[in-house]
């Protein structure tokens, strides 16, 4: 590569790849999911648009390079080392977003940290905790490890801490008492080493609000929390 002109159609060329690539992705997502085909596909397409974005980018800074190389080459790494934190926090969200586990919804827990991920970034996700929404760098995951305590794929599915004097079999007999519980969906409910604390993993029925299933709790005097810390 010799002038400036090559670099800029490889830029071209480069989103018109990532357009294509794109169009295709969308296309082929509705096709697996209007045939139902099993979720790991999805995964797969989802894993190699990802990882797509940073080679694209390699590519590019490779074409930049090759124009003045001791230039060029001095300015990548001056460039890198001045954003070198973000540039490891988008490397370690690269890894922990291509987790199929991994989506909006779910409890999510790193050392001290413990909330539902609302939303995922290229930099790191916006966690709701019992004092807000928090925003947390992908490498304090990296940092302190993190747990996925539950997989929520579809939005009718949810997970949620409780608090009762009920025994497990009371409060299991209070939950199924409610119609809103999807039927043939498993109900799961774990007693925590918290006292009387326990997580759920539940299904709504199609159209069901899960104020109203809160609501029902709440009136047969069960506490219900996004997070295990009933005291904060």
């Amino acid at each position: 590569m010799n002038h400036w002109n090559d670099l800029y159609a490889l830029i071209l060329i480069v989103f018109a790849i990532y357009l294509f690539l794109s169009l295709c992705f969308f296309g082929f997502t509705r096709y697996l999911k209007k045939r139902r085909i099993n979720e790991r596909y999805l995964a797969l397409v989802n894993k190699i648009r990802l990882f797509y974005k940073p080679i694209a980018w390699l590519v590019i800074i490779g074409g930049f390079i090759a124009l003045d190389p001791v230039t060029h080459g001095l300015i990548i790494v001056l460039v890198a080392g001045f954003g070198y934190k973000q540039l490891g926090n988008y490397i370690s969200g690269l890894f922990i977003r291509a987790s199929p586990l991994l989506a909006t919804d779910t409890l999510v827990k790193a050392g001290k940290i413990h909330g539902r991920i609302n939303r995922i970034g290229s930099l790191g996700m916006v966690l709701g905790t019992d004092q807000g929404e928090r925003w947390v760098w992908y490498h304090s995951f990296d940092r302190a490890g993190f747990t996925l305590i539950s997989n929520q794929t579809n939005v009718l599915q949810r997970a949620l801490y409780l608090r009762s004097e009920l025994s497990k079999e009371g409060l299991l007999d209070l939950i199924f008492n409610h119609p809103i519980l999807a039927l043939g969906k498993p109900t799961n409910l774990k007693a925590l080493a918290t006292k009387n604390t326990f997580l759920m993993h539940y299904t709504l029925v199609k159209g069901a609000r899960h104020e109203d299933f809160i609501n029902y709790l709440h009136g047969h005097k069960v506490m219900t929390n996004s997070t295990e810390n009933f005291d904060a």
